[in-house]
């Protein structure tokens, strides 16, 4: 096969599978969670509120599926904290 050819069938495998490999804002917040030493009872959140300030914070409140709610600060800097609710 030639070289050009193979070069299409590999660019093209990789388009197909990209999808596969994208993470949900729920997988994301429960992996933020988890990272900060929480327990969150499972790999994404059920209930997501999000809420920003004019000065580009953000506050992000979520359940995990255990039950146990938290809260996600986000400040415009880019620090994260999270604190049980």
């Amino acid at each position: 096969m030639k070289t050009w050819m193979k070069t299409i069938l590999w660019m093209l495998a990789l388009l197909l599978a990209s999808p596969a490999w994208a993470i949900s804002k729920a997988e994301d917040i429960a992996t933020t969670i988890l990272l900060r030493g929480f327990a969150c009872g499972g790999k994404q959140v059920t209930q997501i509120q999000q809420e920003n300030d004019g000065h580009g914070n953000q506050t992000i409140r979520a359940t995990c599926p255990n039950g146990v709610r938290y809260q996600i600060d986000v400040s415009a800097a880019g620090q994260v904290k999270v604190h049980p609710l």
